[in-house]
Order: C-alpha cells, then sequence, then structure tokens
C-alpha cells in the first residue's frame, strides 16, 4: 500500500528537500505545497496519510495549521518540523496534539528515523480506524467502564440498549435500577480483582443480555472494565416457549397414557365376561346350532381373543416409562440366550433357525430389553411365509452408539409401510394368520426411545427385513462373545407382528 504524505513549508527548497527524504522508502509517496491553504485544499480532495508541517510560515503556523486540519474534520498524524528549538514551541507543540516533533538541524540521519515514525503513526491510525469501526458496527452491546459505575466509552449498541443518546459520563446507578447496577459494577470489579472472565445475565431496559466482563487496564487511565453483550430476549422468549410445550406435550402422553392404562384395564372384565357367555353358549348349545349360527359363535370367540390380545398390548404399551426397571449393564448376548430360552416350546413348530454374532454390552432395562428383542425375533418367524424362518442377530458399533440388528428372510414390508409400522395399531398385513394386534412394534419403538435410542426397518417386499435399534453406549461397554456366529438354534415366537 502507497502512502501518501503531505509536505507544507514556505520554503520550497526545503519542502522538496523533506519531500524527497521520505519518497526514498518505497511505501511513501510525497506532495508539496508552500501555502497552508493550499494544504487544506489538498486535504479534502486526496487521501493523504499525513503530514509534515513546517512550523513558522508567513500565512500560519504550523500549528494554527494542524488546528485548522482538526476543524476541517481530518485526524491523520501530523509532525512538526521547525528551526526554533524553543521550549515554547515544543511545548505548544506538545499541547496541540501532533504527533512528532523534529528540528531541522538535525541533520539527514533525522530523515530516516522520521520516515519509521511516519509509517509507524499511519500503522497505528489504520489499526485505531479498523478498531472503531468494528466498536462502532458491532451489534453487541460493548462499553468501558469505571470501577464507580460510570461509562468512560460505549458503542451505538449500548446507546440503544440504554435507551440514552450519550453514555459517555454517566452512571449505571443513573441509567439502571439500583440492584442491576450494583450486581453488574461487581461483576467488574470481581474481574478486575481476578483477572478472569465474569459471565452473566440479566436486564438492561426492558431486554434481557447475556454479559461478559473482562479487564481493561490500560496505562495511564484509572481502573475500568469492559462489558460485552448480547440480547438473548428473542432467544430466551423461544426457549422458555420451547420448554412450556415439551411440559404440556408431557403432561398430555402421561394423561394418554394414564388412560390407555385405566381404559385396557377397566375393559378386561366385561371382555371377560362376554367371552366366557359365548364360549358358555357353544358348549351348551353347540349340537343345536347350524353350520351359519356356529360359524357366528367362531367369528365372536376369535373377535373376542383378539380384543384381549389388544388390551394387553395397551396395557404394556402405557407401563414402558411408568413401570420401567433401572438402567444397568446387560450383556445383550445372555438376553438373547434368554429370549431363546422362553420361545423353545414353539422352535420345531416354526422349524425356524437363529444365529448370533458376538453381542456388546449396553447400560439398559434387562426387562425391557428382552422384550425388545423377543418381539422382533417372534415377528420374524410369524412372517417368514412359505420359507423355513432364518433369523441372525448382530451389532455394528457406530461413533457413539451400538446398533443392534435382527435380519430375516421374511415376507419383507412395502416401502409405503416402513415408516408407520412403529405406530399404534398399524398392521404390516391384512387380517388372517400374519395379522397382529398392531401394538407390539410401537412397543418396541417406546423401549427404545426410553434409552435414547431410534428404531427404524430396512426392508425389500419378498426378501425380508432387517430391523435396527440404536443404543447409546456407555464408558464401560466392551463387546462379549455370547453366541458364535456359526451356532444356530431355533426361535419360537411371542405376539404377532405390530
Amino acid at each position: 500500500m502507497e502512502l501518501q504524505v503531505l509536505v507544507v513549508d514556505d520554503s520550497e527548497f526545503y519542502a522538496n528537500h523533506v519531500a524527497d527524504a521520505l519518497a526514498a522508502h518505497e511505501e511513501i509517496q510525497t506532495t508539496v505545497r508552500t501555502e497552508p491553504r493550499l494544504a487544506r485544499r489538498v486535504m479534502s480532495r486526496t487521501e493523504i496519510h499525513c503530514v509534515v508541517s513546517d512550523y513558522q510560515m508567513p500565512e500560519m503556523n504550523g500549528v494554527e495549521l494542524l488546528e485548522s486540519i482538526r476543524a476541517d474534520g481530518h485526524d491523520q498524524p501530523f509532525f512538526l518540523v521547525t528551526g526554533e528549538g524553543s521550549e515554547a514551541i515544543a511545548s505548544e507543540a506538545i499541547a496541540s496534539g501532533v504527533t512528532g516533533y523534529v528540528r531541522k538541524d538535525g541533520g539527514d540521519d533525522q530523515f530516516q528515523e522520521l520516515t519509521n515514525r511516519i509509517i509507524n503513526a499511519i500503522e497505528q491510525r489504520q489499526t485505531q480506524q479498523k478498531y472503531e469501526l468494528l466498536f462502532d458496527n458491532m451489534p453487541e452491546l460493548l462499553a468501558y467502564i469505571g470501577t464507580d459505575g460510570v461509562i468512560r466509552t460505549a458503542n451505538p449498541a449500548a446507546r440503544e440498549a440504554y435507551g440514552a443518546d450519550e453514555l459517555v459520563g454517566r452512571s449505571l446507578f443513573d441509567l439502571l435500577p439500583e440492584a442491576d447496577a450494583q450486581r453488574y459494577v461487581a461483576a467488574g470489579r470481581d474481574a478486575l480483582d481476578t483477572g478472569e472472565p465474569t459471565r452473566l445475565e440479566g436486564p438492561i431496559g426492558d431486554r434481557q443480555f447475556s454479559q461478559i466482563y473482562v479487564p481493561a487496564e490500560i496505562p495511564g487511565e484509572p481502573p475500568m472494565f469492559q462489558v460485552s453483550a448480547r440480547d438473548v430476549t428473542d432467544r430466551r422468549e423461544a426457549q422458555q416457549k420451547l420448554e412450556a410445550t415439551v411440559e404440556k406435550l408431557a403432561e398430555s402422553n402421561e394423561r394418554l397414557e394414564q388412560f390407555a392404562y385405566v381404559a385396557s384395564h377397566d375393559l378386561k372384565e366385561p371382555l371377560r365376561m362376554v367371552t366366557s357367555y359365548v364360549q358358555l353358549l357353544e358348549g351348551r348349545y353347540a349340537d343345536q346350532l347350524d353350520e351359519d349360527a356356529q360359524e357366528f359363535m367362531d367369528f365372536a370367540v376369535d373377535g373376542a381373543k383378539r380384543m384381549q390380545a389388544m388390551i394387553d398390548g395397551l396395557l404394556e404399551y402405557s407401563r414402558v416409562d411408568t413401570d420401567g426397571d433401572p438402567m444397568e449393564p446387560t450383556p445383550v448376548g445372555e438376553v438373547v440366550s434368554d429370549v431363546r430360552d422362553d420361545l423353545a416350546v414353539r422352535i420345531d413348530d416354526a422349524d425356524a433357525t437363529l444365529t448370533v454374532d458376538s453381542l456388546p454390552t449396553l447400560v439398559a432395562d434387562p426387562n425391557q430389553l428382552r422384550m425388545l428383542l423377543q418381539n422382533l425375533i417372534a415377528n420374524a418367524i410369524k412372517y417368514a411365509g412359505d420359507a423355513d424362518p432364518r433369523v441372525h442377530v448382530s451389532a455394528a458399533e457406530r461413533d457413539e452408539t451400538w446398533v443392534l440388528a435382527v435380519e430375516d428372510n421374511g415376507m419383507g414390508i412395502p416401502a409405503s409401510k416402513q415408516e408407520a409400522v412403529f405406530d399404534v395399531f398399524n398392521r404390516v398385513h391384512e387380517r388372517g394368520d400374519e395379522s397382529g394386534t398392531g401394538i407390539g412394534l410401537a412397543v418396541c419403538r417406546k423401549i427404545v426411545e426410553r434409552h435414547e435410542g431410534e428404531i427404524w426397518v430396512e426392508s425389500t417386499e419378498g426378501e425380508g427385513s432387517t430391523f435396527l435399534a440404536s443404543f447409546p453406549k456407555a464408558a464401560d461397554t466392551d463387546r462379549e462373545a455370547t453366541v458364535t456366529a456359526s451356532e444356530t438354534t431355533g426361535v419360537g415366537q411371542r405376539g404377532g407382528v405390530e
């Protein structure tokens, strides 16, 4: 970047001499003017990064030129060069705010020093301008405040937050309720005392702000701290609405589960009575019923049994969250072995084959994990179609989870039903030998969700299905071989596909 330096001296010879010496540096270009009024015109039309001016000039002296330039709105670094080295001139120059003061009789070496000082001053000004641009345009509130609570400087966002056109010189105790002002000043003092940021959240005006207080000790300045604050009102209101919605949803779910439990529990007795009397009629008057009447009786008994299964399923569904056992390290392989034993009566009838990989230990509710696997394995057998059932249980380790998989060679599930299959009362197949209550897979999903996991199915119709359930890892979870992949055994069923 080229740096433009304006040299002003009523002596054209000396002005050019200074300009040539400065222009020897590759980054500096110079402009020379011999009259202050012409220099001011250059300042208004050209981008100038620094001014080097003689002190003694006929039209006005260098200090007066500096004051006029500042009055015109320019704040570039300003160096004063003079042949008169009096203390009065030096004092006047320093008091007026010149960047630097140079004697003309310092020899040629002084120009190298002057060049370095000019470059440093320009770089400092550019850095300051960037900071001021950031300070003025950042959306967060930013202010520097003394330990007495008086604001030293503040950006526009702070003025907007406090609802004041000017904040400098005003006290937090005049702008905020006393309790808030005391709290914020105490946070700033703590930051100064500890050297560490202090974080808090609190109101400024009618908005809520997340605030950070850090030390801002500047040499030569009284102790002060910096506060930066972000308006979190909208986020907090949204969070409160979300929490209220979640609370209402939880209450609604609790009421729904309670209703399901009460309804299903209260329905069991009248249904048992209906079933008993229908069976009593069938037993007592079977020889008096014609073929149609016997078929009607069979329908009634079958419907009552199906209703009983649905009521039992509803009870089971409603108890997943309320009657669950504590989570504990649970070897999945042992659970699969227990499921195999539970289903042993059905093994020979199903002529099914189960293969199991080595499985992990999960932190889970043992009984619910057993219910989950028994439902999935039993469903795999039930929907095998005409083929001999083949079921494979495996596990895959992912970043933060274990994924259990139950794979079968059965009838498969149409793509259109693979999401809805986990809904309550949703049956994969039409009523018939393979129809279920429509609750079992809903129970499976509820169990997995209680364990903070997910369940889904991957299936091709006519080629089988794989049900997958993810479980969060525990820090001490290790893989353990429970049933080797080459081991085979029969599998039975518990309940229908759901």
